[in-house]
Parts: C-alpha cells; sequence; structure tokens
C-alpha cells in the first residue's frame, strides 16, 4: 500500500481508496462490471460495433483487477477482428459493385 495525493486537495491517501477522505472527491472511476452479463455486453459491442469496444477496452484494462484487464484484453482481440472483417467486407462489397458496373457500362458502350 503506497500513499498518493489527493487530486483534489492534496491530502495524502492510500493508492488503494476510491474516494479522498479529506474532500470526497472520487480518485478513480467506478469499477467496471465483471459480472456475465456485463461481459455479454462488453464483448457484443466489441464484436458488432467495433469503434465503440475502444471505450470498454480503455476502460478495463486501466483496472488493477486481473480479471477486468482479461476482460480488456478480449474486448480489444474482438474489436480487432470485427474492423479487419469489416474492411474485408467493405473492400470485397466495392470490388463487386465495381465489376457490376463496369460490366454494364460494357454492354452500353457497344
Amino acid at each position: 500500500m503506497a500513499l498518493i495525493k489527493c487530486k483534489e486537495c492534496g491530502h495524502e491517501i492510500s493508492d488503494d481508496a476510491l474516494v479522498c477522505p479529506n474532500c470526497g472527491k472520487p480518485q478513480r472511476d467506478k469499477t467496471p462490471s465483471i459480472s456475465l452479463s456485463g461481459q455479454t455486453i462488453v464483448y457484443f459491442v466489441s464484436l458488432f460495433l467495433p469503434p465503440f469496444g475502444l471505450w470498454y477496452v480503455w476502460k478495463y484494462l486501466k483496472q488493477k483487477d486481473a480479471k477486468a484487464r482479461k476482460i480488456g484484453i478480449a474486448a480489444l482481440i474482438l474489436t480487432i477482428i470485427s474492423v479487419i472483417v469489416t474492411i474485408w467486407f467493405t473492400e470485397r462489397l466495392v470490388n463487386l459493385t465495381n465489376q457490376a458496373l463496369n460490366s454494364v457500362n460494357n454492354i452500353y458502350n457497344y
């Protein structure tokens, strides 16, 4: 247990303290949920809404709890996979659309 200074009043407090006993200022964000339902939400958002998954990655990776950090790492992996798949599908769709437009263009040019 180390002593740190309060972000608000400068009073020395434990680094484990959630709030300053002197001024009441929160020292850390509220600990994120590591329940199964909380994890499900994190994984769903990371996989299907990849940019928003990064918020959960940041939120969970900055925690001291090992389980919360593992959730953050899993969310990061899912977000990266989702971004890669989205880029791949988008590129494929653009190529198919270009091919279709080129073939239609070729029909009308003859």
